[in-house]
């Protein structure tokens, strides 16, 4: 969930923007128009692109303790057949990367239509190129959405990649994006939605808010498939996609999912358009250390013992805020924090990272000896009351207005269908989201649909009809468990996502 995502590899990325060939020239399409606002609809004017030149990457992943060699030494030798399927082995590039920032019509968390915005990567003149849909994990920082990202190439020199000017710095979704980048060289295309409160959209990012996460992900993909149709583009998409994403985004990938599917698993009429009527577009769902049960399992960590230290308590509040604007619970959002905490309800602007906000409790000698710390007495009482009650007992009703809102977008129990690969990637010493997320949704989908489970660790051992738990049991340095996660994850799900794409 942290917004590093991975920042043990963050040396071996001056920043996403060094691949950038910066052209920022905006889309000219007469055949096209911003007239249709329907969900999914290109903002036509709004369409910038830039490119990455084949150089530049090679330079970059191959060249002496770049991105290669750094996610080796990061993930381990075992996992050196992931690095070079992916592209960023040994063998070098496909095609340069042309990288579309979309601004396409959705709505937002409370029903009113809005305005969003997701990166398209597209191999240079390809066709017939298959989606992987991959959505970031948590942060508080606008400069971190996937479309912010830019570089001025303009004093390059052509050798030293300090000349050349970029904004991204030391943001996680440089990692991230980078690695979207390979696999788009690879002759496949990636869209990365910046997610409601990012890149175009204002206001305040509705965090861990199924509905708003998984509209703002469809309508991404219809957007991309919209782009598509525009005549003079030069690329041509096949329709068919995966759903994967990380923390956060494991979380918006179920969401997301569970929205797609009737109750009983078929495809939701309204979004035949991107499904097709038996699902068959949707090849894969692979979400990673997922948040899916925040009722019984994210609530346990923000409440001693189990909160006892939790490294990112910023969370909690981020949550609190999300809710209280989505749901108007409390009038004043002030009377739940306590007085030593109301400053952070400022923090929450899109300028200050959940980082930032975490090492400032440290220099303030405030640090909350647990999340939940951050909130008044009443509010700290009617949370644990709620807790007590559910953890319990799933079907019993919360008495407290936020607690409702926790169970209302929890998104571990539904019904997958039965059509796309399943598969949950998780780390048993995951201290910001718990395992048992990942096994709640396990039980639960193979409970919802019959199909089997497999739990496997070893590489290869899916079950392609199942529910997969994929238990990462990498040996990490203590606290990176999550973050270091993030590498692995990237790298199985999108060897994984190719696959099953290119299968057919």
């Amino acid at each position: 969930m942290p917004k590093h995502l991975f920042r043990i590899l963050c040396a071996c990325f001056l920043s996403l923007s060094l691949l950038l060939t910066s052209c920022g020239n905006l889309l000219d399409d007469t055949s096209s128009s911003d007239s249709d606002t329907s969900r999914g609809a290109l903002s036509i004017t709004n369409i910038t692109m830039d490119s990455y030149p084949v150089s530049f990457m090679a330079e970059l992943i191959h060249g002496d303790n770049k991105l290669a060699a750094s996610v080796l030494a990061a993930t381990g030798a075992t996992f050196d057949n992931y690095i070079v399927g992916n592209g960023i082995g040994t063998l070098g590039f496909a095609a340069s990367v042309n990288q579309y920032n979309l601004v396409y019509h959705t709505i937002d968390a409370k029903g009113n239509a809005t305005l969003a915005s997701a990166k398209l990567l597209i191999p240079d003149a390809n066709t017939d190129l298959d989606l992987v849909v991959y959505l970031h994990g948590t942060t508080s920082l606008d400069a971190d959405a996937p479309t912010n990202a830019y570089a001025d190439f303009s004093a390059y020199d052509g050798i030293n990649p300090d000349s050349i000017v970029h904004n991204i710095g030391d943001i996680s979704m440089a990692e991230t994006a980078a690695l979207m980048g390979m696999v788009a060289s690879t002759n496949t295309a990636v869209l990365m939605p910046d997610y409601l409160g990012f890149g175009a959209s204002e206001g305040l990012h509705p965090y861990m808010h199924g509905a708003s996460l998984a509209s703002a992900t469809i309508d991404a993909i219809r957007a991309a498939l919209n782009f598509d149709s525009i005549s003079s583009n030069q690329f041509s998409l096949t329709g068919d996609f995966t759903l994967t994403g990380y923390s956060e985004g494991g979380y918006a990938v179920m969401a997301t999912h569970k929205e797609l599917l009737a109750d009983d698993g078929s495809v939701e009429s309204a979004y035949v358009d991107i499904m097709g009527s038996d699902g068959a577009h949707l090849k894969a769902v692979i979400p990673g250390a997922p948040p899916c049960n925040i009722s019984q399992r994210m609530a346990a960590v923000m409440l001693p013992p189990a909160g006892n230290s939790y490294p990112a308590p910023a969370f909690a509040a981020y949550v609190a805020l999300a809710y209280n604007e989505i749901y108007d619970i409390e009038a004043n959002i002030s009377t739940i924090f306590s007085p030593t905490y109301n400053y952070i309800i400022d923090d929450f602007d899109g300028s200050k990272s959940l980082t930032t906000m975490s090492e400032e409790f440290v220099a303030g000698n405030i640090f909350p000896p647990t999340p939940i710390s951050m909130f008044s007495t009443e509010f700290q009482d009617a949370i644990l009351a709620d807790y007590e009650t559910i953890s319990g007992d799933y079907t019993a009703t919360p008495v407290d207005e936020f607690y409702q809102k926790f169970k209302e977008n929890d998104v571990f129990d539904y019904h997958p269908g039965l059509t796309a690969y399943y598969e949950i990637i998780y780390h048993d010493n995951d201290l910001i989201v718990p395992a048992t997320n990942s096994n709640d949704a396990g039980a639960a989908l193979v409970a919802q649909s019959s199909r089997p489970l497999n739990e496997f660790t070893a590489l290869g051992a899916a079950n392609p009809a199942g529910i997969n738990l994929h238990r990462d049991i990498t040996a990490y340095d203590l606290g990176t468990t999550h973050t270091s996660g993030g590498s692995y994850y990237l790298l199985r799900s999108f060897t994984v996502s190719k696959t099953l794409l290119n299968a057919e």
